[in-house]
Parts: structure tokens; sequence; C-alpha cells
């Protein structure tokens, strides 16, 4: 659909009559017929018939292996069940303290810890098991968060490592669109971006830059801002999506913080509107659409009628 304003002058006079010619409505409304007859057709391409087209899932930082194993259940139990056409993973996927600079001189924080065995896990804990849960026609992305961008920066001090520690090199990303670092990336009118900033209000920030639809990650909470945009427009907004890691890790020693565990998942049109969702995962269960996934049990239970 073509994101085209009416005025309100002239689109009253076409409400009162959808199949008014471009004649007509010029005189009635004191506009030239060109203008008339470019109202005429944005009015009826606004109101064709729309049709659900897909239907999609976006997890953020997984951070395997410091991931939450409860969400994981969670997350292949709705995806077994949702079948999406999409799927997303949406940055910060590995967590790579192995091999992060914030840890050098630290040895105890890495004892015992391999970026092999970690790949190998991650393949198998996750990316074998979220497919195994979606149907084949599913299209995969794979956006490269700061998290795995810890590998470039670790070549570009140690050469010598190029072609040994790749995402390429250790994970099977063959069926998937890898978006490369600070990339975005859109699916109809939905953009998806692992997330640039950091501050008290990133995605006022993130819209302000983005001008799009967006939905990020990087923060590890929920939250939204929405923009003034013009009568008869899209709405804008930027949508921050919690994670799916440990929301008390380590390193961050038992300090308070907003982490929150959550994904997304979403219908879309054929014009590429869409409708949105992002569940909260409480203690390891949500509820959606009257059904209770609950990760910490393993089995599946409907809600009670009222």
């Amino acid at each position: 659909m073509r994101k085209k304003i009416i005025p309100n002058y002239v689109m009253q006079h076409i409400q009162k009559n959808p199949q008014i010619g471009r004649r007509e409505l010029a005189k009635a409304a004191g506009i030239p017929e060109g203008e008339a007859r470019f109202y005429c057709r944005v009015y009826d391409e606004m109101n064709k018939e729309i049709k659900y087209k897909s239907r999609g899932v976006a997890l953020f930082d997984i951070h395997y292996p410091v991931h939450d194993k409860a969400c994981m259940n969670v997350i292949a139990e709705f995806l077994e069940d949702f079948k999406p056409d999409y799927l997303v993973y949406g940055g910060d996927q590995m967590h790579m303290d192995t091999i992060s600079a914030f840890n050098i001189k630290k040895p105890k924080l890495i004892e015992g810890k391999r970026i092999k065995r970690e790949y190998a896990g991650f393949q198998k804990d996750i990316l074998d098991r979220f497919e195994a849960a979606i149907p084949k026609r599913c299209k995969k992305f794979f956006m490269v968060g700061n998290h795995e961008y810890r590998i470039e920066r670790l070549i570009e001090k140690t050469t010598q490592f190029e072609g040994f520690i790749e995402l390429k090199e250790n994970l099977n990303l063959t069926d998937y669109t890898v978006i490369p670092f600070n990339d975005i990336f859109n699916i109809g009118d939905m953009h998806f971006a692992h997330g640039w900033y950091w501050n008290k209000y990133f995605s006022e920030k993130t819209l302000r830059v983005a001008q799009k639809m967006i939905f990020v990650g990087h923060v590890h909470t929920a939250q939204i801002h929405t923009a003034i945009t013009p009568a008869y427009s899209l709405p804008k907004q930027c949508v921050g999506v919690g994670c799916l890691c440990n929301t008390n890790p380590e390193y961050m020693e038992d300090k308070p913080n907003y982490w929150v565990h959550q994904f997304l998942f979403w219908y879309m049109m054929d014009d590429g509107t869409f409708t949105y969702f992002t569940p909260l995962i409480i203690n390891g269960r949500c509820i959606i659409n009257g059904k209770l996934y609950d990760g910490n049990m393993g089995f599946k239970k409907e809600m009670p009628n009222d």
C-alpha cells in the first residue's frame, strides 16, 4: 500500500461517495482534475482487499551459553505451534566471553571455557533444536550482534586465527541470510537491527536515527517510543525487545537491573503492514492465546475457561 495522504477536505467527499469520479471530485473539492485523479487512485489502493500473507518470530540476545533454559523451552514449543514463515535471530546469539577483551588478564573468568565447545553447543541446543520445530519453508535470518563481532576484533589483533574462529567456519548457516554487524534489514514494513544505543531512552534515539518502524534488542529490556506522524500515515515506532539470557549473570554481581525475558512474533498482510506481539516470559512461563507455555515443566497446558 502506498503511504499517501489524502487531505481531510478531499477525503470527506470521497467517503460520502466512494465511486466518485475525478471530474465530480474536482468540482466538489475545488481542485484540478489531475489532482482529483491522483486522490481517487490512492483511495482505491488504500481500500483494496488486504489478505494475510505470513507470520514470523524474532529472538534477541540469547547469549549462549548463559541463556535461560526455561525460555528456550518456551520458544521451542511456541515455534512448533506457531509454524512461522520467518525466524530472525536478532544478534548476540552467543556470549563469546571466551574471547572478550574485557576478560584479558582475568583467566579465572574463562577457566575451562573453549570457543569450539560453545559453538558445538549452540549448534545443537539452539540452531538444530529450533530448526526441527519450524517448517522447512521458513526463511531464517542470523544478525551479527556486538558479541559475535568480538570475533572480528580478535582477528584484527591476531590474524593467525582467521579462517578458524569465524561464525561461518563453526556454525551451519548455509540456509540463513547473515546480516552484518550494525546493519538493518526489513520484512515488509518491519525493520530489524540488533541495536545501536544503550542510553536511558534508547528507543527514542534509535527511531530518530532510523525513521522507520524498527525492532531492536541489545539493551535486554522492553521499551517503546512512538513518533508523531502525519494523519493517515502508518505508525512509526522503535520497539525494544527484551532478552532470552540469564537476567542475573555472574559479572553483574547480583546488582538490580531492568532486564526482562521477552520475544517478538507477528502476522503480516500482503501489503507489508503487520500486527506484532511481545510476550514477557516470567519465571519461565508465559500465556499466549490462552495457552500456558511452561518452560520449567516441559508439558503443555490449556487455560481453563472462565
